[in-house]
């Protein structure tokens, strides 16, 4: 979930703000004069969207992704166990 303060109200709620991000995920946008200029969020969600990018930078990898998902609807991939045993 995602909250809007101005600064002032993140400056005053910082501590409870801190450990709501923290404990549920949640980001916080700050604003400015009505206008966001930054984002709080959890050190994980963090390293998660930088893992995401790294992943989709790779030439092919989101289309690959997307054609695996599609294949995965209409039960055209390999189950995993089968993977697994073949890994044997």
């Amino acid at each position: 979930m995602t909250t809007t303060l101005s600064i002032s109200e993140a400056r005053e709620q910082l501590p409870s703000l801190v450990d709501k991000i923290s404990r549920y995920l949640n980001r916080a946008v700050i604003t400015v004069r009505g206008k966001p200029k930054a984002i709080l969020l959890s050190p994980e969600e963090l390293d998660s969207l930088e893992e995401t990018a790294e992943v989709l930078a790779i030439p092919g990898a989101r289309e690959s992704i997307l054609k695996g998902a599609e294949e995965a609807k209409r039960e055209k991939g390999i189950p995993l166990e089968e993977i697994l045993k073949q890994l044997k």
